[in-house]
C-alpha cells in the first residue's frame, strides 16, 4: 500500500488523521505520524505477522492495537513485557503472551481453523518458520546496529557474518524452494513472507526476492488483504 492509497482509503472511511490515529491508540502525536506517512516523509509500520494472522483467523476485530516504540520503554509495554519486546498480546485476564512464534500458536489454539500450522506439513512449516524467524532476528540486529552505533557499525567480523547468513539463507531457498501456497496459509510461508518483505524495506541491497527467487511463491500472500494493509512502504 502506497502512501497515496492509504490516503485514499482513510478518506474513503471518512476519518480524518487524527480520528484514525485515536481508533488505533496511536496516542497525542498519532495524526501527526499519519499525516508523515502519507506525505512521504516515515515509513509506514512495517508488516507484523502476528496482525495479519489474526486477519486471516477473522479475530482482528477482538483485538486493540497499541502503537509503541520499544526502544524507549514504553511504560505500558514494559508493564506486560518487561524485555520490552513486541509483538506482546494482552491477554482479558491479564496474561501476557510475547514472541511471534508462541503467539501464532496461540492464534491457532484460539482459532484452529484455518490452522497456521496444517497438520501434513507441520514439519516443514516449522522448519520454514525457524529459518523464517531467524532471517527477521538478523535483520533487526543490523538495523539496530546502523539505528544507534552509526552507519558503519556493523563493519565488523559479527557484522559481516550475519549479513552472510542472510544471503546464504536466502539463496538456499532458490536451491530448495518452500512448499507452494495453497488455499491453507502456514506459519512458516506466512512468516517466511514477512522476512522477505522487511528485508526489502530495511536492507535493499540483499535483494532479497532476487536472491531467494520467491518472487512469484509469494504472489498468492501479496493478494492477501492482510498483507496489502500492512505492507511497509
Amino acid at each position: 500500500m502506497t502512501p497515496e492509497q492509504f490516503k485514499d482509503a482513510r478518506r474513503a472511511l471518512c476519518y480524518s488523521q487524527q480520528a484514525l490515529a485515536d481508533e488505533w491508540n496511536m496516542g497525542a502525536n498519532g495524526g501527526r505520524t499519519i499525516r508523515r506517512w502519507e506525505q512521504g516523509e516515515r515509513p509506514m509500520n512495517p508488516v507484523a505477522a502476528y496482525c495479519i494472522a489474526l486477519m486471516l483467523k477473522g479475530l482482528d476485530d477482538e483485538c486493540t492495537v497499541g502503537w509503541v516504540d520499544p526502544a524507549s520503554d514504553t511504560p505500558e509495554l514494559v508493564q506486560a513485557n518487561p524485555m520490552s519486546r513486541v509483538p506482546t498480546l494482552l491477554l482479558d485476564d491479564g496474561t501476557a503472551l510475547t514472541e511471534t512464534a508462541l503467539i501464532l500458536q496461540y492464534l491457532d489454539r484460539r482459532a484452529p481453523h484455518p490452522p497456521l500450522i496444517p497438520s501434513a506439513n507441520a514439519n516443514s512449516e516449522l522448519a520454514l518458520a525457524g529459518r523464517a524467524l531467524a532471517m527477521l532476528d538478523a535483520a533487526l540486529w543490523i538495523m539496530n546496529n546502523r539505528k544507534y552505533l552509526g552507519a558503519t557499525a556493523n563493519d565488523n567480523v559479527l557484522g559481516e557474518r550475519r549479513m552472510e547468513t542472510l544471503k546464504r539463507t536466502l539463496a538456499s531457498f532458490k536451491e530448495t524452494p518452500p512448499r507452494a501456497v495453497g488455499q491453507v496459509v502456514g506459519m512458516g510461508q506466512l512468516l517466511l513472507q514477512v522476512a522477505i518483505e522487511y528485508l526489502e524495506f530495511r536492507l535493499p541491497e540483499l535483494k532479497a526476492t532476487k536472491t531467494s527467487g520467491l518472487g512469484d511463491w509469494g504472489k498468492p500472500l501479496r493478494k492477501l488483504e492482510a498483507f496489502q494493509l500492512t505492507e511497509p512502504q
